[in-house]
């Protein structure tokens, strides 16, 4: 390793910087000169993007080749049958299957992919996508040590005992991917959504 003026030192194999050698924390996941630290990742947040699985209008556009199936036309938008759309059966085998992936993918110390919070747009497709994915969301308010559930099934955590907090849900309009145009993209009551 050679050193240059600013103290870090260089790889002698591949001659890019490495701020972390000699640093004190070298327990790393990858060869030296990765970069990456367990110290680093048991600090650091990661975010997963996941799109709603299928819904009607989505057949429906796929169907007709066009989104003109979409417009209200002369009726009420919320009359329209793929106002709001909701997951066909295939979108609920969509939504199992990630479920089914994530448990068995492995993240950070354990077996599984575990979440803290899940952000959703509130319509209902969006909705049914996260609770086939997470599964039911942590009570509001309630803190994650008081609401601990199975660790996923066919997992050495569960085969061990261990017990993981549900995810937080926070529903919120910005989420929303467009507004107003399409049917599908218009929303049902709160108060009606959450009765299903």
């Amino acid at each position: 390793m050679a050193t240059n003026f600013f103290g870090l030192k260089k790889s002698s194999s591949s001659g890019a910087l490495n701020a972390m050698e000699g640093d004190g924390f070298e327990y790393s996941l990858g060869p030296p000169d990765s970069g990456f630290s367990i110290f680093l990742a048991d600090r650091t947040k990661k975010i997963h993007f996941i799109r709603h699985a299928e819904g009607f209008h989505n057949v429906a556009t796929k169907e007709t080749g066009s989104n003109d199936c979409l417009l209200r036309g002369d009726e009420p938008a919320s009359a329209h049958p793929l106002y709001d759309s909701r997951l066909t059966a295939k979108g609920i085998a969509q939504s199992e299957a990630l479920r089914t992936h994530l448990a068995s993918r492995p993240s950070g110390a354990r077996s599984f992919t575990a979440f803290d919070l899940v952000v959703v747009s509130p319509l209902t497709r969006t909705c049914e996508t996260a609770l086939h994915v997470f599964g039911q969301p942590r009570e509001p308010g309630k803190p994650a040590f008081l609401d601990q559930k199975d660790a996923p099934k066919n997992s050495p955590e569960y085969a061990s005992g261990v017990k993981v907090a549900p995810p937080r849900f926070l529903v919120r309009e910005e989420c929303r991917e467009r507004w107003g145009h399409y049917v599908c993209d218009g929303r049902r009551s709160i108060t009606e959504i959450a009765a299903e």
